[in-house]
C-alpha cells in the first residue's frame, strides 16, 4: 500500500494580534469563510475590540493562521459563570494540512483555561458550518462535543452547529 505523502508538522510561534494585522486577518477571512458570508469585512472589526483575545500563528515572521477568543456571561440561568467562544479559528489555504490550526485550537484552549484563573470561566463555544467536516473532527479530537438544538445559519445558508467543551483549570 502507497503512503500518503505528508509534509511536516508546521513550526509556529504565536503571538497576541493587533491593529496590524487587519489585512492578513481580512484575507485570510476571505479566502477561508466567504462561503458563509462578510468576514473579510467583519473579522477585523473584531480584532480591535476589547472583548475579544486575537493571537496569530506565524512560521519564520510571516503570519499563517489566527483565532479569536471572547468572553461573556453564561446568561441569566447561570450569572455567576463566563464562557469563552472561539469566535474564529482560520488557517491561510498555504498552510493549512500541517499541524497550523491544531496548534491554534490547543492554544486558545489554553487562553480559555488561562482566563479561568480569573473569572468563572465555564466553558469554551464554538459554531462551524454543518458542511466543514474537517473542521468538526478536528474539534472533536479537543474534546468538543455538539449542543443539542437549532441554531441557526450562516449568511451563506449553511446551517450552524455549535459545540462546547469543560474548561478545566
Amino acid at each position: 500500500m502507497k503512503e500518503k505523502w505528508r509534509e511536516p508538522m508546521a513550526m509556529v510561534r504565536i503571538r497576541r494580534g493587533s491593529a496590524a494585522d487587519a489585512a492578513f486577518v481580512r484575507e485570510v477571512a476571505e479566502q477561508v469563510f466567504g462561503e458563509l458570508g462578510d468576514y473579510g469585512r467583519i473579522l477585523p472589526t473584531w480584532l480591535v475590540h476589547d472583548g475579544v483575545l486575537t493571537h496569530l500563528a506565524e512560521e519564520e515572521g510571516v503570519a499563517v493562521g489566527y483565532t479569536m477568543l471572547g468572553f461573556y456571561s453564561a446568561g441569566p440561568t447561570r450569572p455567576n459563570e463566563y464562557v469563552a467562544d472561539l469566535l474564529a479559528i482560520a488557517v491561510a489555504p498555504r498552510a493549512q494540512g500541517r499541524g497550523v490550526g491544531k496548534q491554534l485550537l490547543d492554544h486558545a484552549i489554553g487562553q480559555a483555561a488561562l482566563a479561568r484563573r480569573r473569572m468563572p470561566v465555564a466553558e469554551l463555544r464554538l459554531s462551524v458550518a454543518e458542511p466543514n467536516g474537517r473542521a468538526r473532527r478536528l474539534f472533536e479530537q479537543f474534546g468538543f462535543q455538539f449542543v443539542d438544538g437549532e441554531h441557526g445559519r450562516y449568511d451563506g445558508g449553511q446551517r450552524a452547529l455549535h459545540m462546547a467543551r469543560p474548561v478545566k483549570p
